[in-house]
């Protein structure tokens, strides 16, 4: 048999080709795989930047395009919007440049409505025109630069003044009465706090506070015992700063040397006080007319029918519940007598029957006496109580009939010498406001009038918030930083919904309707079923199971659970032609579950898309009722027919003092604030954004910046509006205010919406 020599090698060699093949096939294979994973890394994260890019976009698609009317002035400054658009004022603020002068006034005194100190001296153009200066020329008189001229001034206030000196700066001094509860419930006050600020400093400051000698001897406190104290907030300290007392001018003196919060008070009582206070512990006795003016017409036929749903007892039975576990309420009932129910009690399970049983006593027809209500109820708190915070809370409809022989200096005397704070509650508009006033002010409490029963629920929340500690930590850093000045007890987490803000075919933002019907959810008047007439837009909650007496939290929408709230869910990325368009999947998925295609507009750099769209809920459809539930039908309905009022009813812009009054007192009931804020934008278009107002707070150290806590239903976060109040000059020579709103980075304007 003859051997090939060479057929070994040629075997070899195939082999050797083979794997030489195979090997190459394997980098190809391998090479296209790395170069499809680098594509498919390079098309994610393409991807993952256009979702991040559009889900910054996309909640400032709630804010609503707003025409700017030309020929309006929005700011109420006397410039209409058309030629402050020219002279590059802004639309939304009367005095641009903060400086106390408003931009009309600024042509007058020849400064620059854009420059807070036109002759660049260091004093501010208004608080030059304040001093008498000029404030577009460095030397006024022509001898001494405004900037060296010495100034003094008195100011006064409700219960004194301060003789201060120092440069032109000073005519921006301000002193403020302070709501301040760690201070007006101690009952060693005799004064309220009231605080005085400079911004520019001062070189000397004289405090008067004036004294009533009768005052004082109904207290059990001599002129030997007055102090003026400085009080510490982050210390809850009070300190002496002087007593220098004028027995023939009732006066008592003292210098400043510091901005800060002053009062006069009773030495060593001011300080028990305040240890009453830090302990935490409380006493509230619970005061409530029961008369036959709160019964229907049919118990009582001359009734007024205040309350005839009980709301009072609602009320009662959620302060107690609302509480923490170091509060003990003692209840009674007062008509032309007193009915006294229940001890100082912390159990709730003794309490809340207490309170139920009043529903059973019977109306007394006789009157009200409100004196003798209050000198019985003072009498439960005895030298157990003595060391520890004491309040009552009277509730009542009407004018006392019979004072019992007692008068305002004999209850404020008992209510001293009991260290014991009386919170006075007015319902309806037949009460005897000046005495409720006064009961309250001269025990360190707080008047609240209410003008129907229902509001009565809410109002727990307020006065718990008002009896608690008012200096907080605002930016939750560990620091206080703010005292509370008033809040509505409206807590999203809990009276917010349980979803954001959604578009629907009818409306691109659904903001006004669900912070209206969130705040009167929370105030307990939202109606079973209700109709606008001028748009046909209605709702029912009949044949709903969804309760208005529930926190609003608990209502659970199926709709709200869909993956198309949130178009990142469901927009193809990948879309080409100018439109980023949905899914197809998602497309019909959505429409068989009765959702509708909207488009809006959206431009992406380096995409192409000038637009997208987007899925909404079409609640016409009948498929919302198949496809999800009657409760869902209705709730978005009910958020409809609120949203119908849009721009409706009166409102006020927050620009002056008697605005921010009026703020101040539509809180004070309890009551959230619906409110419009309103923008110019970078791209020449206004905006506007519905929030609801619910807490005010002031800042620790300076008077002139404010907080406000708002509910938004675009985000999940608490937002803050921070509102700037600068002095005004104005030709009748008294105090006045402008305020100025910033949020989100910008400045805004705030339209209220009281009902």
């Amino acid at each position: 048999m003859a051997f090939n020599k060479n057929s070994g090698a040629d075997s070899g060699s195939k082999k050797a080709k083979t794997i030489i093949i195979a090997i190459a096939a394997i980098v190809v294979v391998l090479g296209g795989i790395l170069i499809y994973l680098a594509v498919k890394a390079n098309e994610d994260n393409k991807i993952a930047a256009l979702k991040y890019n559009f889900n910054k976009f996309y909640p400032d698609t709630f804010n609503s395009v707003e025409e700017l009317d030309a020929d309006s002035d929005y700011d109420y400054d006397g410039i209409k919007n058309s030629e402050e658009i020219v002279s590059k004022t802004k639309v939304i603020s009367g005095d641009t440049d903060a400086d106390s002068l408003s931009d009309k006034d600024e042509s007058t005194y020849k400064t620059d409505p854009n420059l807070a100190d036109t002759d660049g001296d260091g004093i501010k153009d208004g608080i030059e025109v304040l001093a008498g200066l000029d404030p577009s020329d460095l030397i006024t008189d022509g001898v001494t630069k405004d900037s060296e001229r010495r100034f003094s001034r008195v100011i006064n206030f409700g219960e004194g003044s301060v003789s201060v000196s120092g440069k032109g700066s000073i005519y921006g001094a301000t002193v403020d009465k302070l709501l301040l509860n760690a201070v007006t419930s101690n009952a060693g006050a005799i004064t309220a706090p009231y605080e005085f600020y400079c911004e520019g400093g001062f070189e000397k400051a004289t405090l008067t506070f004036n004294y009533d000698p009768d005052d004082l001897m109904i207290s059990g406190v001599t002129t030997n015992n007055l102090r003026i104290y400085q009080f510490d907030p982050y210390l809850k300290k009070y300190n002496p700063v002087g007593a220098s007392v004028n027995e023939e001018n009732n006066t008592v003196s003292c210098e400043l040397h510091s901005n800060g919060v002053f009062v006069l008070g009773a030495e060593n009582v001011i300080h028990q006080a305040a240890l009453a206070f830090e302990s935490g512990i409380m006493n509230i006795h619970l005061l409530i007319d029961n008369s036959g003016s709160m019964y229907p017409k049919s118990i009582q036929s001359t009734s007024k029918e205040s309350d005839v749903n009980f709301k009072r007892l609602s009320f009662a039975r959620n302060l107690v519940t609302g509480v923490d576990k170091n509060v003990k309420f003692a209840v009674s009932a007062f008509t032309y007598e007193f009915k006294h129910i229940c001890d100082f009690d912390a159990d709730k399970s003794h309490l809340i029957p207490a309170i139920n049983s009043i529903r059973n006593l019977g109306p007394g027809f006789d009157g009200t006496c409100v004196e003798i209500a209050l000198i019985q109820g003072l009498s439960y708190f005895d030298d157990s109580t003595k060391g520890q915070r004491n309040v009552i809370v009277l509730l009542t409809d009407g004018i006392s009939t019979d004072n019992g022989g007692y008068s305002l200096n004999d209850i404020v005397t008992l209510a001293k010498a009991k260290n014991v704070t009386i919170i006075t509650i007015g319902l309806g508009d037949e009460v005897d406001t000046e005495l409720l006033t006064r009961i309250a002010e001269s025990t360190g409490g707080d008047y609240y009038p209410i003008s129907e029963a229902n509001i009565l629920e809410g109002l727990y929340s307020t006065m718990i918030a008002s009896m608690k500690d008012d200096i907080v930590d605002d930016d939750l850093d560990g620091k206080p930083d703010s005292y509370t000045l008033y809040d509505t007890g409206f807590d999203p987490d809990f009276n917010g919904f349980s979803f954001q803000n959604f578009k629907s075919l009818e409306s691109q933002t659904l903001d006004y309707g669900m912070v209206a019907l969130a705040r009167d959810w929370f105030r307990n008047l939202v109606p079973q079923s209700a109709k606008n007439p001028e748009t046909g837009t209605d709702f029912t909650f009949e044949g709903s199971t969804i309760n208005t007496a529930e926190p609003l939290r608990k209502v659970i929408l199926q709709i709200m659970q869909e993956p198309w709230l949130k178009p990142e869910n469901y927009l193809n990325f990948l879309s080409t032609g100018d439109t980023l368009k949905v899914s197809s999947d998602d497309a019909k998925a959505s429409q068989d579950k009765g959702w509708s295609k909207i488009t809006i507009p959206y431009d992406e750099p380096g995409t192409g898309w000038t637009s997208a769209e987007i899925l909404v809920p079409n609640h016409n459809m009948s498929t919302i009722r198949t496809k999800y539930s009657e409760n869902d039908y209705a709730m978005i309905n009910a958020i409809l027919y609120y949203d119908s009022y849009r721009g409706t009813g009166m409102n006020f812009s927050l620009n002056s003092d008697d605005d921010f009054s009026k703020v101040k007192s539509i809180l004070a009931t309890g009551t959230p604030l619906v409110t419009k804020i309103f923008w110019d934008g970078d791209d020449g278009k206004c905006y506007n954004r519905y929030v609801l107002m619910t807490t005010l707070r002031r800042d620790l150290e300076n008077p002139n910046i404010f907080r406000i806590k708002v509910y938004d239903v675009n985000t999940k976060f608490v937002n803050t509006i921070e509102i700037r109040r600068t002095i005004k000059v104005n030709s009748n020579g008294e105090d006045d205010f402008t305020y100025t709103a910033h949020w989100d980075n910008k400045q805004v304007s705030l339209s209220c919406y009281p009902s």
